[in-house]
């Protein structure tokens, strides 16, 4: 009887196990800077809706991680070294070797995917891509640069713009005063490399138009719509992916997010 009982449980654990396996993906990876270099101790998160998280992943010594996570689509899957971003970092950590964050947004967890990223200072916070129907075959990208050295500077000098950790929900939101001071977080147009790839192809970046972005009544920033040629290569995927390096050519601070986009679907 206790043999057949162990038996039973074995079978019942290589069941689950499989139901397991069907219903969760492996992301893997390595995370380094822009030469390079293995960023350790860097905590991945996948994230719901108000950014409650799913799942979470460490770097070891050499940049690498591997995250278990249920199959599904999540709001946002970020990547923060909490021991050298802006808003934790010891006060020994010099200013220089302090980073902000990798963001992913509306990330589709539908497979076993190897997701490799550059982190260093600068965040492409924010990105959605669209198509404008009846317009020309291009698709338009929206992203905020946020540099690290130009925010760090901002929040010197207007030290009430600081919302991190606070719950935004229920304020009451005011229009755009007439008086609004501009606050650069990212680059001017002149100053601003973009690079984009769709499904790992790099496309041409057509035109960039700097956006101003409402922050408070009495606040606003810059962010940046680029319209980008459509890729030459067709994927099997259901989903395009969205990589959007963006660079500050006046110091140097540099960064890279994604944007998952389901591809439309017609009746017929």
């Amino acid at each position: 009887m206790k043999q057949l009982l162990f038996l039973l449980s074995l079978l019942l654990a290589a069941t689950a196990s499989r139901a397991q396996s069907r219903d969760s993906v492996t992301i893997s990876g390595q995370v380094t800077d822009y030469e390079g270099r293995p960023q350790d101790s860097t905590t991945l998160v996948w994230q719901y809706k108000d950014f409650r998280v799913a799942a979470q992943a460490h770097t070891d010594s050499d940049g690498r991680y591997t995250a278990r996570i249920p199959k599904g689509k999540y709001q946002s899957m970020a990547a923060v070294d909490f021991g050298r971003y802006l808003h934790t970092a010891p006060t020994h950590v010099a200013d220089a070797d302090q980073r902000l964050e990798f963001w992913a947004w509306d990330f589709i967890a539908d497979r076993d995917t190897t997701l490799d990223i550059h982190y260093h200072r600068m965040e492409a916070y924010g990105i959605r891509a669209f198509r404008i129907p009846g317009s020309v075959p291009a698709y338009q990208v929206f992203v905020q640069p946020q540099g690290l050295t130009r925010i760090r500077k901002a929040l010197k000098e207007h030290p009430d713009l600081l919302t991190a950790g606070k719950d935004l929900r229920n304020i009451q939101q005011e229009p755009l005063s007439d008086k609004a001071t501009y606050v650069p977080f990212g680059p001017s147009i002149d100053q601003l490399k973009a690079t984009v790839w769709i499904d790992g192809e790099q496309v041409g970046v057509l035109h960039k138009q700097s956006v101003q972005l409402y922050l408070f009544a009495g606040y606003y920033t810059n962010a940046y719509l680029l319209t980008v040629d459509r890729p030459k290569r067709a994927t099997t995927l259901p989903y395009h992916v969205f990589k959007v390096e963006l660079e500050d050519l006046d110091n140097g601070d540099r960064g890279e997010g994604l944007y998952y986009m389901e591809k439309e679907e017609y009746v017929k």
